[in-house]
């Protein structure tokens, strides 16, 4: 017999408030809102989910895995908090987060699993889920997880610390090449780690390119990213980083000197970070890790 399926759903809200929150008007404003909602739509695509309904201050989700929703909720609070707030307003998104067996005869049970969700949606800029959710997580990331007292409906609750740094081993940990095989793989090699996604570099896919453009083997819309950013490909000399960008590309190697590389090529060894059109700062979120060899 196959395991039951699950969904994981989001309910993502955002508040107003505020001296002035009663005559709020979005157009007015500059469409704050939109704005917010279009990043949460977005995050939701990138983390492989379902848009189930966009409200005008609101959006239901839904996603295949625990971990999926946990990074997709971190990441919309993370990308509406990078936003300015308007004058006298103050928008606040509060997410919940709640899952349910998949039914394929009956709504109503998804519907009361979304609702479920929304009940959680009551901390300003914050993330709460329900005990179903967090039992279904990677262990890395229910570690960033306490629990809530006192909720609506006796829902047993936990608070999802979203402003933490997630660990690459909340991924899956780093590649662990079979010792039978040798301590690396022969030949040249890389694998790119970014969110729930991973990427090999191998004599088969011998290019990985990264952009804004949607063909690419690993898409981003931050407007600080060029829409043909820059590529990674196996060459004569090794893995070779090529940046075609405006920004440029900044490596940050486990062991050596962080450099940038604009409109230039480096060679990649060994393990780091990747960060696209910005500098490192110290706040790792937002990178690729690499491991090459």
């Amino acid at each position: 017999m196959s395991n039951p399926r699950h969904n994981f759903y989001v309910h993502a809200e955002l508040e107003r408030s505020g001296v002035d929150s009663a005559s709020f008007n979005d157009a007015e404003a500059g469409r704050p809102i939109e704005r917010r909602l279009n990043r949460m739509e977005r995050v939701v695509v990138a983390y492989r989910g379902h848009i189930d309904q966009r409200l005008d201050s609101s959006l239901k989700a839904r996603f295949d895995t625990a971990d999926a929703a946990f990074l997709g909720a971190t990441e919309m609070q993370h990308r509406c908090a990078e936003l300015p707030q308007v004058s006298k307003h103050r928008l606040t998104l509060r997410i919940g987060i709640h899952g349910g067996l998949v039914r394929q005869r009956s709504k109503d049970q998804n519907d009361n699993d979304h609702e479920t969700a929304a009940q959680l949606a009551i901390i300003d800029d914050g993330i709460a889920a329900s005990e179903f959710v967090i039992a279904a997580l990677n262990p890395q990331l229910r570690r960033l997880t306490d629990v809530l007292e006192d909720l609506p409906g006796g829902i047993a609750g936990f608070n999802i610390d979203w402003q933490s740094e997630i660990t690459s081993s909340a991924f899956g940990g780093e590649s662990a090449w079979p010792t039978s095989l040798g301590f690396h793989p022969s030949g040249l090699y890389l694998r790119l780690y970014h969110g729930l996604k991973t990427i090999e570099l191998t004599a088969g896919n011998p290019v990985v390119t990264i952009g804004r453009n949607p063909v690419s083997d690993l898409v981003f819309v931050d407007r600080h990213i060029s829409r043909d950013h820059c590529r990674i490909e196996r060459g004569a000399d090794g893995v070779m980083l090529v940046d075609t960008s405006v920004n440029g590309t900044t490596v940050v190697p486990d062991e050596g000197a962080e450099m940038l590389v604009k409109s230039a090529s480096a060679k990649l060894t060994g393990k780091g970070l990747l960060f696209f059109g910005r500098p490192f700062k110290g706040e790792r979120r937002g990178s690729v890790r690499y491991e090459a060899y």
